[in-house]
This record gives structure tokens, C-alpha cells and sequence, in this order.
């Protein structure tokens, strides 16, 4: 536990890069077709996308602050899937998301985070 702890506290720096809002909206161009088959509902990917890191960084802070027990039970739900996973009307580009190195270098930050999390909080 003490191994993932300290991996944890390494990490929390690591996401503190900018938003890569250039490589969102570049998807949305490069699948603009895709995007307007979505519901206004379903077509927020930068909306989305911040969802899916906010709530692997809240989830974080608790950890590091010691205060896994003011986790909320949806907040360790929605740590239980990935990006792709919670989201899946963008699965259609989930293959390509290398072509968009900002947004795939966060996604695989925020992912190791996210299974990291996991083995505390379970």
C-alpha cells in the first residue's frame, strides 16, 4: 500500500498539465461525421473528458489527504470504468487516440491514476 501511496504522490504533479483542448477539438474535426450523429446530450467530449479527470483528481486528493472514507460511492462507481468505458458514444475513435498525443499522453496519466486509485479504495 505504501509503494502505490508514494507512486500516487508522484503522479499528482503529472496532472497538472494544461487541458489539451488543441487535440479535442482536432478530434472533433478529424470525426465530425461521428460527432453529428451524437445527440446534443452525447456530443460534449471536452466536457466529458474534464469529467473523467476531475473526478480521478478529487478522487486523488482524498487519497493523499488520508480521507478515503469521504469518498462517495458514486464517485468510486465512476472510477470502476474508463474514459472509453463511461462514454462509449466516443468509442468510435478510441483506436486512433495515439494520433492526438496531448490528449493521449492525459488519457494514459489519468488512466494509471484512475487503476491505481482503485487498489485503495476497493
Amino acid at each position: 500500500m505504501d509503494n502505490i501511496l508514494r507512486k500516487l504522490t508522484e503522479i499528482k504533479n503529472e496532472l497538472a498539465n494544461p487541458f489539451p483542448y488543441n487535440d479535442t477539438d482536432k478530434i472533433q474535426e478529424d470525426f465530425q461525421t461521428h460527432f453529428l450523429n451524437l445527440s446534443d446530450e452525447e456530443d460534449s467530449l471536452t466536457g466529458d473528458f474534464n469529467t473523467y479527470c476531475m473526478n480521478i483528481a478529487g478522487t486523488l486528493s482524498y487519497v493523499l489527504a488520508g480521507s478515503t472514507n469521504k469518498i462517495s460511492k458514486s464517485q468510486i462507481e465512476f472510477l470502476q470504468k474508463s474514459f472509453f468505458d463511461l462514454f462509449t458514444q466516443y468509442k468510435f475513435f478510441e483506436d486512433k487516440i495515439g494520433n492526438y498525443k496531448d490528449f493521449y499522453d492525459e488519457y494514459k496519466k489519468f488512466e494509471e491514476t484512475r487503476k491505481l486509485l482503485l487498489l485503495v479504495v476497493k
